[in-house]
């Protein structure tokens, strides 16, 4: 073999060499593509139920809306019954829920905590943006999903996230009820 053709040939093999070998510097187990990527700021959990970007939106008064969007993958009605809330710690957070239940119909996505929506929860204290809070959401024939949502503080981008329900008044008596008997 002559000189010119065994230099053209190694010249191959350690460019095919570099090739292959640079080429393969953003492949492993690390590698970007084979990690999880969430775009959006809420929490995920697949399953029964799809429970989807889910977090807490803060409002003013130092409560947080429950803010979701569950895909029944069922085949069998579900409704959300209750949800339960605790610090990352362990401590138990108040939750309130609206007196309409959250019908979940097969293979349709239903939004939680919607401005247009009769229904949804809200943690009344202890949820503080920037925080993480384990919710448990428990369902009338589904296993309960809990998840680590987080705390994010209301701006303009949640404004068709409700905030949480005004106090309902105490009874008092009214002015047609006298306690005066004549």
């Amino acid at each position: 073999m002559s000189t010119v053709r065994r230099r053209r040939l190694a010249a191959t093999a350690l460019a095919t060499t570099a090739l292959l070998t640079l080429g393969a510097c953003g492949t492993s187990f690390n590698a970007q593509t084979s990690k999880v990527y969430q775009a959006a700021v809420g929490a995920d959990h697949r399953g029964e139920l799809d429970v989807m970007n889910t977090q807490l939106v803060a409002n003013d008064d130092g409560s947080a809306t429950l803010s979701a969007s569950i895909v029944n993958n069922t085949k069998t009605e579900q409704s959300l019954d209750s949800v339960s809330a605790t610090t990352l710690g362990g401590d138990e957070l108040p939750v309130t829920g609206a007196e309409e239940t959250v019908k979940l119909l097969p293979d349709v996505g239903t939004i939680v905590g919607a401005v247009a929506s009769p229904s949804g929860f809200w943690i009344t204290k202890g949820a503080e943006p920037g925080r993480y809070v384990r919710l448990t959401l428990t369902f009338d024939n589904a296993a309960p999903v809990t998840i680590e949502a987080p705390v994010v503080a209301r701006t303009a981008e949640y404004d068709s996230v409700a905030t949480a329900p005004a106090p309902k008044p105490t009874p008092t008596p009214t002015d047609t009820e006298s306690s005066d008997t004549e």
